[in-house]
């Protein structure tokens, strides 16, 4: 039962995110956009194994947007993972499927996003570089931005 319900929370708390992504993404991107991973499917699927573009249509939130303090930045894309407490799957998740999308071309940093986050995940998201958004408080933004939009 408890099995259900946390799953439950976690599917939730996706469509939250997504309902709401202005909300929580908003202070971090300006012109947002919510983009469904398969209206990217020939840029992928051209670039991608057939199983990498499978994972990467698991994708639980694909963004994209300029970066607010950065005016000349270029567009970047968020790869999110979203859980009701982020741990360490979550981090491994976005990075991946974070590469997944860099390497089809698009300049794309790995976001794990939740009410709360284990120990482990915020150290993992610290050293990954991975963008930690907890109950909307971000964490390691600009060391995701800087390590993962170059």
């Amino acid at each position: 039962m408890g099995d259900t319900m946390g799953s439950m929370k976690g599917r939730l708390l996706e469509l939250t995110y997504h309902e709401k992504a202005g909300a929580y993404f908003g202070p971090l991107l300006r012109r947002l956009r919510v983009i469904e991973p398969h209206t990217l499917e020939d840029a992928l699927e051209a670039n991608l194994t057939p199983g990498e573009f499978r994972d990467l249509l698991r994708l639980d939130l694909l963004l994209s947007g300029h970066p607010r303090h950065q005016p000349e930045a270029p567009e970047v894309w968020l790869a999110v993972e979203v859980s009701a407490v982020v741990d360490q799957g979550d981090i491994d998740r976005a990075e991946r499927r974070a590469k997944l999308l860099k390497r089809a071309g698009y300049r794309a940093l790995p976001v794990a996003a939740g009410e709360g986050a284990t120990l482990g995940a915020e150290e993992s998201a610290r050293i990954q570089k991975v963008a930690l958004l907890r109950d909307g408080d971000v964490s390691f933004w600009e060391e995701a931005l800087q390590a993962w939009a170059a």
